[in-house]
């Protein structure tokens, strides 16, 4: 009889420990006595996931009841028995907890076992394997489960193995792809050990990488950092004793997509494109998106030009003028999506597309993405204008947007297929919740909010962010189905300058795991010189959210600068990150942040770096310093062309980006992924491409190609046109009275120049008057002259004495494409003081003369 119970407790035992392994206790004789072992606890408020970590041991609290009159002494005994058989489990159990040692002096003291015929296992084996070698010169055994193991060594089992499953350990598994608010969230690891065993296992099924994360996980804890690609960025300890501490952890992510593709402006090479895969694995990338595949021009799939043109024109947009036209590719196509018939072909094709009868590049096996090109596409036949309701959202684009068209058509669609997902693109004209058409289930929704501030984060009050968040939250009331395409390096092309990512992105990612997004699918470049941490920092926040990222870059800095130097060098950036968010600009483009890196400041925090120079540190240390300090002396660089520019004088402007390119090419020698070089870097956007651009510019007013005729001034006077009454006014005429006008500097934008119009951040859009006078000498009567202006955003008109000169056309301010030249021949007067007037117009984003000016004479 007692020993029956004895045997029924240890067996409650073994049932508590494998049916509930987060949260167990011990029952005594039908809940008498209650010994609370261990009891996890969550981190992080999100419902589906939650962190745990329980590394606290055993603890054990005990209630004893008296004897009651008239029990037996053999209860009595009973009782005393059961109590000594559990005593004898917990000591068992506390014994089991200890820390494991797997390597000794240099002597192997484990056994990987991997899960038999898993690649997913035995590649994380491999890894645990490879760098147990690396910290301690050891190469631990790798057998697959059921191989045999000499001895009794400490096993370290991956995967899924049955000896896990014997010790009771849950590890995550599952991959049900059900249409459902749920949906590709049972990815997740968990590392325990249990007596002489460490069990290191994820959900490996589908998509998911869970037992190879643990292992990089494990492997973390044992101190090995892979902060950026390759060797270079990784580093690893060496120790000849390798001990794994107790461990009692299971962990899932708090975002499902998790990626960052360098396919941007600065793809990277094939051969280097594993090893980036293979880093980012290791601190938590899964580069999957999941969901069906949608991209730029995907809807151009479900009527091909080539295929339909000829036969149905009606099922291509219409321009202005009333013509109906195409691209050859489907890609670039712009679809008329309120053609009765398009949508009929359209469902037609795609059924013969999951019927295996017909291709199509935007169907997979769980559905198909649709959205239109790039841009800005539009189709202004009658019936698509009626459907997009007319709507111009404030401030972003100029052009009438086209939500409720394109996701009207897209939640058709989705009605004829509801077993499948239908990917859609948020971007654009199409960024805002569309008024009046109701989301189906089945519909997911990639957000880009493409003109987005990327200065500030998500908390800001300034207006930009402040919208960005409201419309992600609509978008997530429509549908559970959201991720977000965004850029990083988050400027628009082209100078590779700091960027302040890492701290924006630790403030947004708990903002985004409350809103309750599935992930990110972000547009990177090879460009680790200007987005630094933020890869490394974003894997990280898109596992947890709510990691310490203080505490994060207080050990990449010390660990991989040293704790002497690491300080300086965290300094440094942390001075470029403070610059940028305490500026009121808010822009998605680096040459707008010229106000803010120049010569002064960078003057500044060069301290920083001569500090970090100056700091002991080991040899691999030192060389990182040193790649630290050609990144800082591009900064510099880049100022020096700035202001070199300002001035006019082009030759010292040029030198300095000629200076930038080989700073460039120094950090792609040290360290190939800082960035890429090479023919595409030549593009006038780049730097290389921009000493051409400068060099033009010299040669035009040095003798080389020409000579100066007059600068433009670099402060001219200014005034805001609130009423459009300036033409009316006389303001363009030479003898109109502006000396009750302001001042502007001339190349730097208005926005760069003005507060704010309110605390929200709004700035001032509308039209706004440059004046000035210049003399120009005698010599030039009868030859050629032209005005070069630097840029007028977004539009602008220009008169030389009263006289109309030009006419610069509407142009998308990021593709800079700001610059104009016209030829003033007729309308200068050599001998005399000339007037010039320019008008600007800016109805969205950023406004005003930028880049200053000259009046040039081609050499005769």
């Amino acid at each position: 009889m007692t020993g029956n119970r004895v045997k029924l407790v240890a067996c409650s035992w073994r049932v508590f420990l494998r049916g509930r392994p987060h949260q167990w206790t011990i029952g005594l004789l039908a809940g008498e006595n209650e010994f609370p072992v261990s009891e996890e606890k969550g981190m992080g408020s999100r419902k589906r996931f939650a962190k745990r970590y329980n590394n606290s041991g055993t603890s054990c609290h005990r209630q004893s009841k008296m004897s009651e009159p008239g029990r037996s002494t053999m209860f009595q005994r009973t009782r005393w028995l059961v109590l000594v058989a559990v005593l004898c489990i917990r000591a068992r159990y506390s014994c089991s907890a200890a820390p494991l040692t797997i390597v000794e002096a240099g002597e192997a003291r484990a056994v990987i076992v991997v899960e038999s015929d898993e690649p997913k296992a035995m590649k994380a084996g491999q890894a645990l394997q490879t760098y147990i070698e690396k910290m301690s010169g050891t190469r631990l055994s790798l057998v697959q489960e059921g191989e045999a193991v000499e001895g009794d060594p400490v096993r370290l089992l991956i995967g899924h193995t049955q000896a896990a499953r014997e010790l009771g350990v849950e590890i995550p598994a599952g991959y049900d792809r059900t249409m459902r608010p749920e949906i590709f969230e049972e990815e997740g690891y968990a590392l325990k050990t249990v007596g002489r065993s460490v069990v290191i296992g994820g959900n490996n099924d589908g998509h998911y990488k869970g037992t190879l994360y643990a292992a990089y996980a494990l492997l973390e804890r044992l101190g090995c950092r892979w902060y950026f690609p390759d060797d270079w960025g990784e580093v690893v300890p060496k120790k000849k004793t390798i001990t794994v501490p107790e461990l009692d952890v299971v962990s899932r992510p708090d975002f499902s997509v998790r990626s960052i593709n360098p396919a941007g402006w600065t793809p990277m090479p094939g051969n280097e494109r594993p090893l980036y895969r293979e880093w980012g694995e290791k601190n938590g990338f899964n580069f999957h998106r999941f969901y069906p595949e949608v991209g730029d021009g995907y809807i151009g799939f479900l009527a091909p030009p080539k295929e339909y043109f000829e036969t149905h024109p009606e099922f291509f947009a219409m321009n202005e003028q009333g013509e109906r036209h195409h691209a050859e590719q489907p890609r670039v196509t712009t679809l008329c999506l309120s053609s009765p018939g398009l949508f009929t072909e359209s469902v037609k094709n795609l059924r013969a597309a999951f019927a295996g009868e017909r291709k199509m590049g935007n169907v997979g096996e769980l559905g198909f993405g649709i959205s239109p090109p790039d841009g800005q596409p539009y189709c202004f036949c009658p019936e698509c204008k009626k459907a997009s309701l007319n709507y111009k959202y404030p401030r972003y684009f100029e052009r009438t947007f086209q939500s409720e068209e394109f996701f009207g058509f897209a939640a058709r669609l989705a009605g004829e297929f509801p077993e499948k997902i239908v990917s859609t693109m948020a971007y654009s004209i199409r960024e805002m919740v569309p008024q009046g058409v109701e989301i189906p289930r089945n519909l997911m929704v990639m957000y880009t909010g493409a003109t987005c501030d990327v200065l500030h984060a998500n908390d800001s009050h300034l207006w930009r962010r402040r919208d960005l968040v409201r419309n992600l939250k609509a978008w997530r009331k429509q549908t559970p189905h959201i991720t977000i395409y965004d850029y990083n390096p988050t400027f628009v092309l082209g100078n590779w300058v700091p960027e302040r990512d890492t701290a924006n992105f630790a403030i947004n990612a708990p903002i985004y795991k409350e809103i309750d997004i599935k992930g990110f699918q972000a547009e990177g470049r090879k460009a680790f010189m200007t987005t630094w941490t933020s890869y490394y920092t974003r894997a990280k926040l898109l596992w947890d959210a709510d990691m310490d990222v203080d505490a994060l870059m207080e050990d990449f800095y010390n660990t991989f600068f040293g704790a002497a130097a690491g300080p300086h060098v965290r300094a440094w950036w942390e001075a470029c990150e403070y610059a940028l968010v305490n500026s009121p600009m808010q822009a998605h483009e680096d040459f707008f942040i010229n106000h803010i890196y120049t010569v002064d400041f960078v003057h500044s925090i060069r301290r920083h770096v001569e500090a970090a120079r100056k700091a002991p540190a080991s040899e691999a240390q030192r060389e990182r310093v040193e790649a630290f300090v050609l990144i800082a002396d591009h900064l510099a660089a880049y100022a020096q062309v700035n202001n070199a520019e300002m001035q006019l004088d082009y030759t010292t402007a040029a030198a300095a980006a000629g200076r930038m390119v080989e700073l460039e090419n120094q950090l792609h020698e040290i360290y190939s992924f800082f960035i890429e070089n090479g023919p595409m870097q030549e593009r006038f956007y780049f730097p290389a491409g921009r000493k051409k651009t400068l060099e033009a510019h010299a040669a035009k007013i040095n003798g080389q190609g020409g000579e100066l005729v007059a600068p433009l001034p670099l402060e001219m006077s200014f005034r805001r046109d609130l009423f459009n009454e300036g033409l009316v006014g006389g303001w363009n005429k030479p003898g109109f009275d502006d000396r009750d006008w302001g001042t502007k500097n001339t190349y730097y934008t208005w926005d760069q120049q003005d507060p704010p119009e309110d605390e929200a951040g709004h700035d001032y859009d509308g039209i706004g008057w440059y004046r000035a006078t210049f003399d120009v000498d005698p010599k030039f009567k009868g030859r050629s002259i032209k005005f070069w202006c630097g840029g007028a955003i977004d539009e602008g008109w220009v008169w030389i004495n009263g006289e109309y000169a030009a006419h610069k056309t509407s142009s998308v301010w990021w593709y800079h494409n700001h610059e104009f030249e016209v030829d003033v021949t007729d309308l200068i007067e050599p001998g005399r003081k000339n007037t010039i007037a320019i008008r600007v117009l800016n109805p969205a984003d950023i406004g005003g003369l930028f880049r200053r000016g000259f009046l040039w004479s081609p050499r005769q």
